[in-house]
């Protein structure tokens, strides 16, 4: 029973507040020891603009999940939840988010939609450079240029090396991005030198820029496939540069040529460390189409962690079309 005398203020202002916006006893208990002892605290209502700073007493809440779309703030009392390890906010017109998130020492996640994620305090987005912390939904991968103002978190940061980096611009880079691989596409004959903070680099031309991205992202951006980031660091960590090749074919009837096109356009003389191979058609490749190509990468005698692949289904007729970049020993 709750005793009203020994009722605080702001006990009473938060049972107000979740009456008067139909949130359940369930979900924020009206008896003082439970409501103190809370945990978990989800909160699902579309109307929310504001959450009363009374949220910021229940001490022992671990994770706190707000779906409440037209959410505009956080209050400062949520720096308060010091046992908080994950903070969950879905709603998109969050316009800042508290720097007392930054107090929070055992905040180990945080979800928001991406477009949120430059509203965290930089104190937060210190941490996760730091791995402190995840933030979820960054950026997979991300092109950057010098001329860019802002550099938004990524996993997978590219940067053109005809752009003139030099040693110092890409440290930069690399700390404000937080990507954990950086990789350089080399579209013309300008070298750049082997600095210790980018993983690699890889030879392509101008237009297949964005193919070599989107490979990057389809690939490993795969959380069914559960690919280990260090067996990627270790392929991608060549000594000399990768190379990227693709052909096509307009029936995918002629995937077999497709692949052997790619597979003659890779000198005799190289071992090969490691590779990664994308496939695009219209429909599903059969087994049999896909075992010519994997058969052939079974002889190049690769180790299988090095070998990395994905099939897609694109919405274009007739269309077949096969890419790799493979890393030189």
């Amino acid at each position: 029973m709750n005793n009203p005398s020994n009722i605080k203020p702001w006990i009473t202002e938060l049972w107000a507040w979740a009456d008067k916006f139909k949130i359940s006893e369930e979900v924020l208990p009206r008896n003082q020891a439970s409501l103190l002892a809370l945990t978990d605290l989800i909160i699902d209502c579309s109307q929310l603009t504001n959450l009363p700073e009374g949220i910021g007493y229940l001490y022992n809440l671990t994770n706190l999940t707000l779906n409440c779309e037209a959410l505009e703030r956080l209050p400062e009392s949520v720096g308060q939840l010091s046992q908080l390890e994950n903070l969950t906010v879905n709603s998109h017109k969050v316009q800042q988010f508290p720097d007392s998130i930054a107090n929070l020492e055992n905040l180990r996640l945080i979800d928001v939609p991406n477009q949120l994620i430059a509203q965290l305090p930089n104190a937060v987005i210190e941490r996760y450079r730091n791995n402190e912390l995840w933030i979820k939904n960054i950026l997979f991968t991300k092109l950057y240029t010098p001329q860019m103002s802002e550099y938004e978190l990524s996993d997978f940061g590219f940067f053109l090396t005809s752009d003139n980096w030099d040693e110092k611009a890409l440290i930069d880079l690399k700390f404000k991005a937080a990507p954990e691989f950086l990789l350089g596409l080399q579209t013309t004959d300008q070298n750049i030198d082997a600095f210790d903070v980018m993983d690699g680099v890889i030879i392509c031309k101008p237009d297949e820029v964005q193919k070599i991205i989107n490979m990057f992202k389809d690939i490993f951006c795969n959380e069914t496939v559960g690919i280990d980031f260090r067996d990627i660091r270790e392929a991608i960590n060549f000594a000399k540069p990768a190379k990227f090749i693709q052909a096509s074919a307009l029936k995918v009837s002629e995937s077999d040529k497709v692949f052997s096109q790619i597979i003659d356009q890779i000198p005799e003389d190289v071992t090969i460390n490691a590779i990664m191979f994308q496939a695009e058609s219209n429909r599903q490749l059969t087994l049999d189409e896909l075992r010519i190509a994997s058969d052939t990468i079974d002889k190049m005698d690769i180790d299988d962690k090095y070998v990395f692949y994905n099939a897609e289904v694109v919405d274009k007729p007739e269309h077949c079309w096969m890419g790799m970049v493979y890393m030189i020993g």
